[in-house]
C-alpha cells in the first residue's frame, strides 16, 4: 500500500512539473523586470491582477461596498458613471484581453526624448491584443503604418506625431515601445533569447527590491540620478541654472523602489530609499505621547532637524535675513530631537484641535530662541494661567484660530488655540499607549526610528460624518443639482462604515542601506497622498 502511495506521489509530482514546464513554455516569464533592460529609468507593474481582484473581496472598502446601505447609496452615481459608453468599451476590451500582468516602463531619459514600453501579460486571444492596440491608435495622431517580421513576430510600427509606436506580441505576451530596439529587445527575451543584462538582475534593483513586500500586487522602482541629469541638460538648453546642493542630493539616491499590497482588510505599502551611507538609527523615544489621549485622532512624531533651517529662514525672510538666521541658528541649539503632532476631536466638538512640540535640548537656548521669535511679533499677548506663559499673536489669529505657544520645562508647544496650548501643558494623562484601538500600531510605534504616524481612522469618520451628515443634508435643500448625482435620504449611518476602518499606521526606519517607510490602513499612505495630489492638482488654476 505504501509503495503504491509513494508510486503515485512521484507520478503527480512528475505532471506538476511537465505542467508547470508547458505553462511557463506558453505564457512566458511572468516578471516583467526580467524584460527589460538593465539600464530602464522606470518600472511600475501591476504584478497579477486576478489574484489583486481576489484580494480585493477582503479589504475593508470592499467590505463597506457589500453593505447594504452603501449599495443603497452608491447605486445613484454608479448608475450614472456606467451609463457613459466610454466605460463600458474599456470594460468590454479588457474582457476580452483578460490581462494577468501589465508593466509600464521609461527605458531612456535624455533632454530631447523619453523612451516608454508597455507590457501585457494577457489570457484572451491575439485578436484581443490587436483589438485593444488598434482602439489606443485611435487616440493618438494619424500616421503611416510599416510592419516588419522579427523572428517570426510581427512589429508594426505606427508614426503618432513626434514620436514612433510600435506593437508586437509573443506567446502570452504583448508590447508596447516608442523605440523599435527596446521592442526587439523585449520579444528576444520573452522568447527565452539572449538579450543582454536585464533589469532584474541589476545590483540597485536587487537591493531596494530586498525589502519590499513579499508578492506585493503593484511595485515600481525608480532611478532618480538619471531623471536629474536630463532635467539639468535640458535646462541649460533654456538657460536655466540648477541648484548644486539638490542635484547633489538627488543623486546621492541610488534608487527609490515601491510595492503596494492587499493584506486581508489592510492596504499596505513600503517605500525604500536605496542610499548608503548612514548608521542605522535608534528608535524613537516617543516622549510627546504624553500630549496624547482618549479622543486623539492623529498621534505623529519624528526627528527633528533644523541643520538646513538658516538657509531656509534667510530665503524666507529676505528683508530680515540677519535676524532670521539668528534665530534658526538658535532653534538648531534648542529643540530637538523630537517633535510631534497631536489632534484632539472631542466628542460634542464641532471641530478638532492640535498641537505641535518640540522637545527641548538646551532650556536656556530654548527661551532665547522663544524671545528672538516674538521680536517679529511685537503685538504678542501673554497671558498667565498657573504659572503657565500662554504667548498669543493676534496679527496672526481669524475667527478660527488664535496661534499660540507655550515654553514648558522639557516642550514647546504650538497651537491654534490657548485652551489646547493649557491642555497638553497641564493635564497629561492616560497617554494613546492604553487605547484598544491603538494595539495594532505597537510593532511600528516600537520599531520607528525616524518618524511614526497614527490616526485613529474610525474615531475621525465618527466625528467627521456626524459633523459634515447635517451639512450635506441642507446642501441637497439649497442646491438642488445635487440630487442629480447623489441621494441624500440614502445617506449611510454612521457606524455602517466606521466598523470597518481600521487605524492608519506609518513609521520610517533608516537602515545602513537606506530609509524604508511602510504604511498600512483601509488605504495607504501614499495612496492618501496621490489622491491628495491628484485632487490639489485638478483644483489648481488653468487645471480644468
Amino acid at each position: 500500500m505504501l509503495k503504491k502511495l509513494l508510486l503515485s506521489a512521484a507520478v503527480l509530482a512528475v505532471l506538476l512539473v511537465c505542467a508547470a514546464l508547458i505553462f511557463q513554455r506558453v505564457a512566458g516569464p511572468s516578471d516583467g523586470a526580467s524584460l527589460l533592460p538593465a539600464e530602464t529609468v522606470l518600472y511600475a507593474s501591476l504584478t497579477d491582477l486576478p489574484r489583486s481582484a481576489l484580494r480585493w473581496r477582503g479589504t475593508a472598502l470592499a467590505e463597506i461596498g457589500r453593505e447594504p446601505e452603501v449599495n443603497a447609496f452608491l447605486e445613484k452615481p454608479l448608475s450614472k458613471w456606467l451609463s457613459d459608453p466610454g466605460a463600458g468599451e474599456a470594460g468590454g476590451i479588457l474582457s476580452g484581453l483578460k490581462p494577468g500582468r501589465i508593466f509600464f516602463a521609461v527605458t531612456k531619459v535624455a533632454s530631447d526624448r523619453v523612451d516608454v514600453a508597455v507590457g501585457f501579460q494577457f489570457w484572451g486571444g491575439k485578436t484581443d491584443f490587436d483589438v485593444a492596440v488598434a482602439r489606443l491608435r485611435k487616440e493618438l495622431p494619424a500616421g503611416d503604418s510599416t510592419r516588419e517580421s522579427y523572428a517570426g513576430d510581427e512589429i508594426i510600427s505606427t508614426g503618432q506625431g513626434k514620436f514612433q509606436l510600435c506593437s508586437a506580441a509573443h506567446g502570452r505576451w504583448g508590447f508596447l515601445a516608442t523605440d523599435p530596439a527596446v521592442i526587439r529587445s523585449l520579444l528576444d527575451r520573452v522568447a527565452g533569447k539572449s538579450a543582454g543584462p536585464s533589469l532584474a538582475g541589476s545590483p540597485d534593483f536587487q537591493k531596494a527590491m530586498h525589502r519590499m513586500l513579499p508578492a506585493a500586487d503593484f511595485l515600481f522602482f525608480l532611478r532618480p540620478k538619471n531623471v536629474a541629469d536630463a532635467l539639468v541638460e535640458a535646462g541649460r538648453s533654456f538657460g536655466a541654472e540648477a541648484i548644486p546642493e539638490q542635484i547633489r542630493e538627488i543623486r546621492a539616491t541610488e534608487a527609490v523602489a515601491g510595492t503596494w499590497k492587499l493584506d486581508g482588510k489592510l492596504q499596505r505599502d513600503a517605500i525604500f530609499i536605496l542610499r548608503p551611507g548612514a548608521a542605522p538609527g535608534e528608535p524613537l523615544p516617543h516622549k510627546s505621547t504624553r500630549f496624547t489621549g482618549p479622543g486623539t485622532i492623529v498621534y505623529a512624531d519624528f526627528l527633528a532637524r533644523f541643520a538646513g533651517l538658516p538657509a531656509l529662514a534667510q530665503k524666507a525672510l529676505p528683508d530680515r535675513q540677519a535676524a532670521a538666521s539668528e534665530l534658526a541658528g538658535l532653534a538648531d541649539r534648542a529643540f530637538g530631537p523630537e517633535g510631534a503632532l497631536v489632534v484632539t476631536w472631542q466628542e460634542g466638538q464641532m471641530t478638532p484641535s492640535g498641537i505641535f512640540s518640540l522637545e527641548i535640548r538646551d532650556a536656556a537656548t530654548a527661551g532665547e530662541s522663544l524671545n528672538k521669535l516674538l521680536a517679529f511679533f511685537p503685538e504678542a499677548v501673554v497671558t498667565d494661567q498657573g504659572g503657565l506663559k500662554l504667548y498669543s499673536i493676534p496679527s496672526l489669529s481669524n475667527p478660527l484660530a488664535t496661534p499660540t505657544l507655550a515654553l514648558t520645562k522639557d516642550f514647546l508647544i504650538v497651537g491654534l488655540d490657548p485652551a489646547a496650548v493649557a491642555r497638553a501643558a497641564n493635564a497629561p494623562g492616560p497617554d494613546i499607549g492604553s487605547d484598544p484601538a491603538f494595539a495594532p500600531a505597537l510593532p511600528s510605534f516600537q520599531s520607528a526610528t525616524e518618524a511614526f504616524a497614527f490616526v485613529d481612522t474610525k474615531l475621525l469618520f465618527e466625528r467627521a460624518y456626524s459633523a459634515l451628515r447635517p451639512v450635506i443634508l441642507f446642501g441637497a435643500q439649497v442646491m438642488p443639482g445635487i440630487s442629480g448625482t447623489i441621494d441624500t435620504s440614502k445617506l449611510p449611518q454612521t457606524d455602517t462604515i466606521a466598523r470597518h476602518l481600521p487605524p492608519v499606521i506609518l513609521s520610517l526606519r533608516r537602515f545602513e542601506d537606506g530609509v524604508l517607510i511602510e504604511s498600512s490602513g483601509p488605504l495607504a499612505v501614499s495612496q492618501i497622498a496621490l489622491g491628495m495630489a491628484a485632487g490639489a492638482a485638478g483644483g489648481a488654476p488653468g487645471t480644468r
